[in-house]
């Protein structure tokens, strides 16, 4: 019984099988928020100065741009940005092994 809920929520979980890649002990270091036509936010996170961070999980010949619509992840990066704290951020590729990936979790670091 027990494989099968795992199984089953590895089928309702998006990216559950998606490659993860976590930098920590970060600094986040721009928030920059841009408006879409449908009226919703996307946020670029810079991460250590940089617009890029990388490598891509799914294609290590690219960097990639951390995007998010998380609002927990808007108001993390914010808090951590405003206090200087570090960062523990995980990300994944959007989907198309570009340079675009996005976010999967953004966590203050404990020190």
């Amino acid at each position: 019984m027990k494989k099968m809920v795992f199984l089953l929520a590895l089928f309702l979980v998006p990216n559950a099988w998606a490659a993860v890649l976590t930098v920590n002990n970060a600094s986040v270091t721009s928030v920059k928020v841009y408006e879409t036509p449908d009226d919703s936010l996307n946020v670029w996170l810079f991460i250590n100065g940089q617009g890029r961070i990388g490598p891509n999980p799914d294609n290590t010949s690219v960097t990639c741009e951390l995007w998010t619509h998380d609002k927990t992840v808007h108001s993390t990066a914010l808090a951590a940005l405003m206090s200087g704290k570090k960062v523990s951020v995980s990300y994944v590729d959007r989907g198309d092994k570009s340079h675009w990936c996005k976010v999967r979790e953004l966590a203050i670091s404990a020190n």
